[in-house]
């Protein structure tokens, strides 16, 4: 394993929400997985996981960097980990901010009207309402968005994405973090795959950190206290000491380390 820098690629699951220290500070990026493994590699690591990001921005991101190292020839060979989202985030670039951001239309009924207010503030500059933005999300779940042809749509992409690091002289590990539309594509990439003797549900780490939950820890992923102050959640506690593999609703400490030794032994 002669790599000389791990990037770790992916969504909130990647980028280590909801795990802070004493105070409520933000620290997770420093218990990542791929940062895990970048360490036991004696490698650096670069980090580009994003809160909400889609798969889109995931490979946008990851085109841009091979691109840039290519120029700089600066590593040689690089070790991608993806953890792939869910298919209904969508990536766009907002005109007056000039910037890429993500849409999750898919969470429309989740959000209240001020935090979709800093959306439309993004993708309208406010010229149009809040409510034709939620009329316009709710739309595209209704009638644009097909989970069978998204589906479709990520397995091409991984495929393309596959031939093209590879050309490049980069490795990479690819898991579903949030949700498995990979299909028979599993078979003809570097797939990590959770499932084991023991677990044969879907193939995603958020399912397979609930799974071991209930049938290891016998501990139930809602919380009595799932309303209250997160400090007193005894399953999913985002500070220390952490919950055994849930901060909240995102991986703990030690389910990134559990996943970073499953990378390591699948590289072997």
């Amino acid at each position: 394993m002669n790599y000389d820098v791990v990037v770790g690629v992916g969504c909130s699951f990647m980028n280590g929400d909801r795990i802070v220290d004493k105070d409520g500070v933000a620290i997770g990026k420093d218990f990542v997985a791929p940062k895990l493994l970048a360490e036991k590699l004696n490698c650096d690591y670069v980090h580009m996981g994003r809160t909400g990001s889609s798969n889109e921005r995931m490979f946008k991101n990851i085109y841009e960097w091979v691109e840039k190292n290519k120029e700089t020839g600066h590593y040689e060979k690089p070790l991608f980990i993806v953890g792939l989202s869910g298919t209904a985030r969508w990536m766009f670039f907002s005109q007056h901010l000039k910037r890429y951001y993500d849409l999750q239309p898919a969470q429309v009924n989740a959000y209240t009207d001020e935090a979709l207010e800093q959306v439309n503030i993004k993708v309208t500059d406010q010229t149009v309402s809040v409510d034709k933005l939620r009329e316009w999300l709710e739309y595209y779940m209704t009638w644009i968005y097909d989970i069978g042809e998204h589906d479709l749509k990520l397995q091409r992409s991984v495929m393309m994405l596959h031939h093209y690091l590879k050309g490049n002289n980069c490795d990479y590990r690819i898991h579903n973090s949030l949700q498995d539309s990979l299909g028979d594509t599993k078979d003809k990439i570097n797939f990590l795959s959770f499932k084991d003797e023991s677990y044969k549900g879907e193939d995603t780490w958020k399912n397979f950190l609930m799974w071991q939950m209930k049938h290891i820890d016998n501990e139930d992923y809602e919380s009595e206290l799932e309303s209250g102050d997160p400090r007193k959640q005894k399953y999913r506690n985002p500070f220390p000491p952490y919950g055994k593999r849930f901060c909240e609703g995102h991986p703990s400490p030690n389910a990134n380390k559990e996943l970073f030794e499953r990378i390591y032994e699948d590289l072997k």
